[in-house]
């Protein structure tokens, strides 16, 4: 299958990501008393049934039909089913109107929870499952128009059948990132129009209130890149910057406190592997890569570590041997959701039965069994939700939408 319509994204991704990541921030950190944000709920009346333009077709494990939802819909596995948004400004136009949704399948409501006006982006891969409620980030307003975009957080809760939408920064960038963390969520947010700083915030569901855990003011020396969640901590991706280039990547621990307890230098483990994937030759490439913002990052068992780039790289680490589990380039990806992560192929091989999928198993990568039904082999993208629900989005063509559909697996075989 030809690679054009993901080179094409992944371009025009890149060229904004790039300029976004050298604006770079630095070190230090302040915390201050928590304060309730914003806060703002959306109970939809009853709208009016129209069957989309565009259509997928939701499967259980065994085949059989739950539903239909938006062809043009951004899925995500959850526990209770598909929280989905829909984005389609007008043509030439930034902004506009996105919907944000939820499929439910125990009763197989097609649920829509809020509208956001005037959207410039969501962060789809940040999306963390809480306490039954699914959060995403998303700004408002042009990303690219110069001036600050206030950056939101909203709720989506399937059971109460609302969404809520909390402000978080005046000044939001539109690849922000989040993990949930003892019950709460951080939330990274790189500033780069006001204060020019890296913020890492905390936000508690029980109370709504939002507050300042680490703070990073611009040095020109460095920039966060990522939030994930350890055992008794987090951990923060950070990127070290020599005169305003990339020069080393770094991982942060820090305990629940907002504490640091250690930082280790990846460029040893990462630089090889780099060299492994095509179209990148050498060190420099490598370090370019570094300069590219993260669509994924992950520590598995406080061992594994999955990183994945808006440019090329995608790779997992082993950093207790420094071994490099996996190393591919941008037709790999890395699913999204709470759940464990597994890899998988964006296009496929006309000699194989279906879509490639890899699970990490004993400290190495094992294939993963799919059975594509009526000729469905291209896996266009995959999440897993913590309590075993896998939701794959499979399709019979290479063209946008056509003839695609959903298999919502209920439990992992």
């Amino acid at each position: 299958m030809k690679r054009t319509w993901i080179k094409a994204i992944l371009c025009l991704l890149s060229a904004v990501l790039l300029l976004a990541a050298l604006s770079a921030c630095g070190g230090g950190s302040r915390t201050e008393p928590n304060a309730k944000t914003e806060a703002h709920k959306t109970e939809p009346q009853p709208e009016e049934q129209t069957e989309p333009e565009q259509l997928m077709t939701i499967l259980d494990r065994d085949g059989d039909p739950l539903g239909g939802i938006d062809g043009r819909a951004a899925c995500t596995a959850a526990d209770a089913g598909i929280a989905y948004s829909v984005f389609a400004p007008a043509e030439y136009q930034r902004t506009g109107t996105a919907e944000y949704r939820f499929f439910r399948t125990a009763d197989r409501k097609d649920l829509l929870l809020g509208r956001l006006e005037d959207q410039g982006y969501e962060a789809v891969y940040a999306r963390t499952e809480l306490g039954g409620v699914v959060y995403t980030l998303a700004v408002t307003g042009s990303p690219v128009d110069g001036t600050p975009d206030p950056l939101w957080l909203l709720a989506l809760d399937p059971a109460a059948e609302t969404m809520t939408q909390y402000k978080v920064s005046e000044d939001g960038f539109p690849y922000a990132s989040m993990a949930a963390v003892g019950g709460k969520l951080l939330i990274l947010n790189h500033e780069t129009l006001t204060d020019r700083c890296d913020r890492v915030l905390e936000f508690d569901p029980a109370s709504g209130a939002l507050r300042e855990l680490l703070s990073f003011p611009d040095d020109g020396l460095s920039s966060l890149r990522g939030v994930c969640a350890a055992e008794d901590g987090f951990y923060l991706l950070r990127l070290r910057l020599e005169g305003g280039s990339p020069a080393e990547l770094l991982l942060d621990r820090y305990d629940a406190a907002g504490a640091k307890r250690s930082e280790r230098s990846l460029n040893d483990l990462l630089i090889p592997a780099a060299r492994s994937v095509p179209g990148l030759s050498g060190e420099a490439d490598a370090l370019n890569e570094f300069g590219m913002m993260v669509s994924g990052f992950s520590v598995q068992a406080d061992r594994y570590l999955y990183y994945e780039n808006f440019g090329l790289l995608r790779v997992v680490l082993d950093l207790e041997d420094g071994a490099a589990l996996l190393s591919k380039d941008d037709l790999w990806s890395i699913s999204r959701g709470s759940g464990s992560p597994a890899v998988y192929r964006l296009d496929f091989d006309a000699e194989e039965e279906g879509p490639k999928v890899l699970v990490l198993q004993d400290g190495g990568f094992a294939d993963f069994p799919i059975e594509p039904r009526d000729g469905h082999r291209l896996l266009r993208a995959l999440s897993r939700a913590s309590g075993g629900t896998w939701l794959l989005q499979l399709s019979d063509s290479d063209k946008a939408y056509a003839g695609s559909e959903i298999l919502y697996w209920l439990q992992e075989p």
